[in-house]
Formats: structure tokens, C-alpha cells, sequence
């Protein structure tokens, strides 16, 4: 093994190139960090789960009263589906290219359960307006709605009606 004492011996511009490797090094880090900042955040827990769910169903029904698509894009999950007590069914595109028309609704009776990242939902639903064509009835409708925690916020991954439409 050879142990030299004194000045390196490298050729001239070494220590300029790897004076430049360092700062690459660095300036990727700086770039890449705020990336690793923005990791998946584990979902809320909450002591009572139905007070935390009732402001996402309010928020639900109120965007598709609205008929504000942009905002239910956000909203519904990507693996969202409807299931109506007529039998009718969809998944989230069809659902956002055919939304209900909701005059007014009221929403009552809320009972939630969580576990991690899953918030279920249910409660009734007065709702006035029409869906399919076919007018709803009003009165209370049992609803079970389920929100799935994607990292950052709840997103609405399932929906269920258990009072037939008629009119």
C-alpha cells in the first residue's frame, strides 16, 4: 500500500470537475426535496366519525345540486361507483356525463364508522328532483355513502340509494 504525504496528484481541472459533480448533486437534491415533503399522509382519525362524514355527504349533495363538475372530479374517487334501489348503476364517468338534478335536499340521522383510511357513511335523505327522468318521492331514503382516504383528502368512493324513485 502506498501512502503519499504532500499535494495531490491529479491532473489539472479534476478538482473543477468534481467541485461541478458536487453542486449537480446538490442542485438535484434541492429540486427533488420538496417532492419527498409532499408524501402520503395517513387518514385523520377521528373520535366521532358521523360529525367528520356529515360536511363530505353535505358537500356531495351540494356539488351535484349545483351541478358543479369540476369540483365532483375532485370529490369522487376514480374507482367511484352509484348503486340506485331502482337498479340502475354507474361508474364515475357516466355518472359526471349524467348527473341527477337535485332541487333541494335534507340530510338527517348521520352514523359513521372508520377504519384507517375508509369513513362509512349512513343516514337519510330528503331529496326533490329527478334522476333518469323518473322524479324522486320526497320523504327520507336510507343512503350509505363510503369515502376512501387517497393520502391527501377523503374522496367519495361509493354511493347507495335504498328507497325505490317513483313518480
Amino acid at each position: 500500500m502506498l501512502l503519499r504525504d504532500g499535494p495531490s496528484r491529479k491532473p489539472a481541472g479534476y478538482r473543477l470537475r468534481m467541485a461541478r459533480r458536487a453542486l449537480l448533486v446538490l442542485a438535484a437534491a434541492a429540486v427533488l426535496a420538496p417532492a419527498a415533503s409532499t408524501a402520503v399522509r395517513p387518514a385523520p382519525r377521528y373520535a366521532n366519525p358521523a360529525a367528520a362524514a356529515k360536511p363530505l355527504v353535505v358537500r356531495f349533495f351540494t356539488l351535484v345540486q349545483q351541478k358543479d363538475v369540476a369540483g365532483l372530479e375532485k370529490l369522487l374517487s376514480p374507482a367511484f361507483q352509484v348503486q340506485r334501489a331502482d337498479g340502475t348503476a354507474s361508474e364515475r364517468a357516466a355518472y359526471l356525463k349524467k348527473l341527477p338534478d337535485v332541487e333541494k335536499f335534507t340530510l338527517s340521522k348521520f352514523r359513521a364508522t372508520q377504519q384507517g383510511g375508509t369513513l362509512v357513511v349512513r343516514y337519510l335523505a330528503v331529496v326533490t328532483g329527478k334522476v333518469n327522468g323518473k322524479s324522486y318521492t320526497p320523504g327520507p331514503a336510507p343512503r350509505l355513502t363510503v369515502f376512501a382516504w387517497n393520502g391527501e383528502r377523503w374522496q367519495l368512493a361509493a354511493h347507495s340509494n335504498f328507497n325505490p324513485l317513483t313518480g
